[in-house]
């Protein structure tokens, strides 16, 4: 799969925070808001998730004159190998992140483990008041926890979502998740749910949006992939929209290149929308 990474590097910040600091910092000067996201997932042992925990102590300490978002997969800290291991290691990172004005949010992984995820970003906000999480459109079960999540006070991120998931239990063609998303999107207007965002790069799933959500520039917060339409990042952050940038760096890079490109529609939707900045 190396042959992918030309193209992975235009989603992916740099190897390591080293590489990756300066285009973060060039966000920030620029005025946009970040979420940055160490890349791995699915650590099956304590090592493997300290190490991720060390690194996210790391963009917390260099950052720390910054009001920053940290996005974290909690199978890269250990829910899979314990889910005891992730919520030792997310409360501790909250608690620090907490001590410089940081937010966390917890990415959505597989069905398998939305409960855990929400209620993993439940306990640890009602304890520090900085957690997050991203909740995805096509699963049929979204609208309960919407619910329980705005009943909570927790942030979300509304995705359409990019894992496969089985027919029984979510949206499957583009229509229905638009849909979904758009409802679930109004449905966060309508009970003032705290510090929203939505993420997503349909241009006409967003028009929709600002045009049928009153105030909907002011209640939201825009959140754009690293790499992806940054002629649109741009235009809505000289509106004067809050923007945030979700960016990614790190060595594992194979697995979220492949969920960008894991059908044949999304690599026509990365080249079409690159063409389309480079032109516009």
């Amino acid at each position: 799969m190396i042959f992918l990474y030309p193209l992975a590097k235009r989603f992916i910040a740099g190897h390591d925070l080293d590489s990756a600091r300066p285009k973060i910092q060039g966000l920030l000067d620029e005025g946009y808001e970040v979420s940055i996201d160490y890349i791995g997932e699915n650590s099956k042992t304590y090592t493997q998730a300290r190490k991720a925990y060390k690194q996210y102590c790391q963009i917390i300490r260099e950052f720390k004159d910054y009001k920053i978002n940290i996005s974290i997969k909690p199978s890269q800290i250990g829910l899979n190998a314990h889910p005891h291991l992730s919520y030792i290691i997310l409360h501790n990172l909250a608690k620090r992140a907490s001590k410089v004005g940081h937010t966390i949010r917890l990415d959505m992984e597989d069905s398998s483990v939305t409960e855990l995820t929400r209620n993993l970003a439940i306990s640890v906000n009602e304890k520090y008041g900085n957690c997050g999480v991203a909740i995805q459109a096509n699963l049929f079960r979204t609208e309960e926890d919407l619910e329980v999540l705005i009943d909570k006070g927790v942030s979300v991120r509304l995705v359409k979502g990019a894992y496969k998931e089985n027919e029984r239990i979510s949206y499957q063609s583009v229509s229905q998740i638009s849909s979904a998303f758009f409802a679930h999107a109004a449905h966060l207007y309508s009970e003032k749910a705290s510090k929203p965002a939505i993420a997503t790069h349909d241009e006409a799933l967003l028009e929709d949006v600002n045009e049928l959500i009153p105030n909907a520039s002011d209640f939201y917060d825009y959140e754009f992939l690293y790499g992806i339409r940054r002629d649109l990042q741009r235009e809505y952050l000289n509106e004067g929209r809050a923007v945030r940038i979700y960016i990614p760096y790190g060595t594992d890079w194979l697995p979220y290149t492949l969920r960008r490109l894991k059908e044949w529609k999304n690599l026509k939707f990365v080249v079409y929308n690159i063409f389309k900045e480079w032109f516009k």
